[in-house]
């Protein structure tokens, strides 16, 4: 597995680390139990992260408002783009779809046929964020990727619609090189081979 500091670069910081704020490599918006959608119970009490995807953009343009104010202040916490902009477009990652799934079987009581139904509201929203967060003059690599589920028949559903909502976003931006990580197929082969 490639890293990043097997690349030479550090590993991004938390973009909710107040101690250490250095975004000159980029920032890590992520959350562990994220969904896509508004959650419906939070932690500690409840069993998701109260920064699903929606909040983590409106994250994202936050540091991106911030960090040109301190760049105007002559502060170097992020790199500018030929423009004299704010150079936010060289890699966004997506790592999707799993919690937005469970939350749907395990604590949402939902039958397949209700998760199923769900999903393209879903990807409907993992687009919208996407096309606010990735503007059209972003020249760079979006990765996405989904994560396995026990429910097979549902996952490979939600891959699908996925797929079609990447070809969609492709269309909608076409500055943008889109690529679809199958890590799904990738782990069911390997299980299937060990068992």
């Amino acid at each position: 597995m490639v890293t990043a500091i097997s690349l030479g670069l550090p590993h991004l910081y938390a973009c909710l680390d107040s101690l250490r704020i250095n975004f000159t490599h980029g920032a890590n918006f992520a959350t562990n139990a994220y969904t896509i959608g508004l959650p419906t119970s939070i932690t500690p009490a409840g069993t998701f992260s109260p920064f699903y995807l929606y909040v983590q953009y409106s994250q994202f343009l936050h540091i991106k408002f911030r960090s040109h104010l301190l760049r105007q202040k002559g502060g170097n916490i992020c790199k500018l783009n030929a423009q004299g902009g704010i150079a936010f477009q060289k890699l966004y990652t997506f790592d999707t779809g799993r919690n937005d799934l469970a939350k749907g079987f395990f604590f949402g009581n939902m039958t397949i046929e209700e998760v199923n139904a769900s999903i393209l509201d879903i990807l409907n929203k993992f687009s919208i964020n996407v096309k606010f967060s990735i503007s059209s003059n972003f020249k760079g690599t979006v990765m996405v990727a989904q994560s396995l589920i026990s429910y097979n028949d549902v996952a490979q559903y939600f891959n699908h619609k996925l797929k079609e909502a990447i070809v969609q976003l492709r269309k909608d931006l076409p500055s943008v090189a889109f690529t679809y990580v199958d890590v799904y197929s990738i782990k069911y082969s390997l299980f299937r081979l060990l068992f």
